[in-house]
């Protein structure tokens, strides 16, 4: 009986030491389980304050907008500025003389790191008017920046050229050099011309003659192209606006004499004539200080009328950019 007991006493212990050990993995997962759940919580919560503060920023960004300007510009200094009052001349005047404003009269905007409650705002203005309009470009223009790029041979820069204006314009009849419905059909896969706008740049590798190397690029030093997705926009306008375009799309579009002319004035007075730009991309980040948590917004707007009707127009939104 007493070795009896004595087992007995032993399996006693057994179980009420696994018992313990169940109950510390217990404890343990569901500890573990709050502290996730705390931190899920604390993450959405910073995530959606970020995000509000990113849609602060591109409030600040329409109210720059809004406001009418003499002419909208790229200033090595402040980035994009806007000149103060209403052009002198039509929006689309380029003649390089002064708006009625004067010369450096200008708004000087701080853009970066405003404080907000427990975060900051950081938010940046593109011009996209400052690109080559990819939906009412000419032959001449779009041979030009191929060229740059580094399609050196007259044939294949005349292929690309004719065949994105047959992907453009909406007949069916090919251009000499172009391309319709009856040569994408003999591709694998086959697909139609679109035979309307661009709507996405890299609707491009589609068209006949354009490869991944000429749209985005060459890598490395010695690459042959420089690429051309980089000086295009698909919003359709008149004209590029020479005081927020890159020096590389000013040389294709302008004389050499001209582009000198122009980035000189850029640079004695921030801009070089009294236009106006209409389509705006918008980037704003929210940062939560003392956290890793932000949320960037981006968007691209078109600017309709002026003083108290001028409304803005969306045409692209991206809700959460991820810097990948």
């Amino acid at each position: 009986m007493k070795r009896l007991n004595s087992n007995q006493s032993g399996i006693a212990l057994m179980i009420v030491l696994w018992v313990l050990v169940l109950l510390m993995a217990l404890a343990t997962e569901f500890a573990f389980s709050m502290k996730m759940e705390v931190n899920t919580t604390r993450n959405y919560k910073e995530d959606t304050e970020s995000y509000y503060l990113a849609k602060a920023g591109l409030n600040l960004a329409l109210a720059e907008l809004l406001k009418d300007a003499s002419f909208h510009s790229i200033h090595n200094e402040y980035g994009w500025i806007s000149g103060a009052g209403k052009p002198a001349k039509t929006p689309s005047s380029d003649d390089g003389k002064a708006p009625a404003g004067g010369e450096g009269n200008f708004d000087i905007v701080n853009r970066t790191d405003i404080g907000l409650e427990n975060g900051t705002i950081t938010y940046n203005i593109q011009d996209e008017n400052g690109k080559i309009s990819i939906n009412s470009s000419s032959k001449i223009t779009l041979n030009k920046l191929l060229a740059y790029s580094g399609v050196k041979e007259k044939l294949v820069q005349d292929t690309i050229s004719d065949s994105i204006l047959d992907w453009i314009d909406s007949n069916k009849n090919h251009r000499i050099n172009g391309a319709e419905d009856a040569y994408y059909q003999t591709l694998s896969p086959s697909y139609y011309a679109k035979n309307g706008k661009i709507e996405t740049l890299s609707e491009l590798l589609k068209v006949r003659g354009i490869t991944e190397e000429i749209f985005y690029g060459s890598s490395g030093e010695d690459g042959q192209y420089k690429g051309i997705a980089q000086y295009l926009t698909v919003y359709k306008f008149s004209s590029t606006n020479p005081n927020t375009a890159s020096e590389e799309v000013l040389s294709i579009i302008y004389s050499p004499e001209e582009v000198a002319e122009i980035l000189k004035n850029r640079e004695e007075k921030g801009y070089h004539s009294n236009t106006i730009s209409t389509f705006f991309r918008i980037t704003s980040t929210g940062k939560i200080q003392g956290s890793r948590t932000e949320h960037t917004l981006e968007t691209v707007l078109e600017k309709t009328g002026s003083g108290i009707s001028a409304s803005m127009v969306t045409h692209y939104w991206n809700d959460n950019v991820l810097d990948l």
